[in-house]
């Protein structure tokens, strides 16, 4: 019987341990939750190398364990992130305009954020939709 309930623990400890762990939902934008089809949704994994600093200006950073996820629920639109790479304090930023339904990620290519589009079952990369950077508007020249 000992023998049983060994092998009963065993796989239970084994299924709990291949179960990946929490993924934290925030929605960023005001009012009734939406469906996924009206929103963006920006997934951080505590595992990833990229941690979230600013989200258009606003302080969002969280610890998050390596086995969890964030999913931050955006309104379609510009939006500018500000991302640190590993344990570093130094804070980039990058900006996606992004469409209702889809799924983004930030990673660095080449030693600079990017946003990928990102499959929502699978997480696998998609394309590069990092959207340039909106220069600030020039004052116009006074008039003689």
């Amino acid at each position: 019987m000992s023998k049983l309930l060994l092998s009963w623990a065993l796989f239970f400890a084994l299924m709990v341990a291949g179960c990946p762990g929490p993924t934290f939902v925030v929605q960023q934008y005001a009012g009734p939750v939406r469906a996924p089809a009206e929103i963006a949704t920006l997934r951080v994994n505590g595992g990833d190398s990229v941690r979230l600093i600013t989200l258009d200006g606003e302080d969002v950073r969280a610890p998050l364990e390596v086995d969890s996820r964030l999913h931050i629920e955006l309104l379609p639109g510009r939006h500018r992130f500000g991302v640190a790479r590993g344990t570093s304090d130094a804070v980039e930023e990058v900006e996606v305009v992004a469409e209702a339904g889809k799924v983004y990620r930030v990673t660095f290519v080449e030693a600079a954020p990017h946003v990928l589009e990102v499959n929502r079952s699978s997480d696998a990369p998609g394309a590069d939709v990092t959207a340039p950077p909106v220069a600030p508007p020039v004052a116009p020249l006074p008039t003689p």
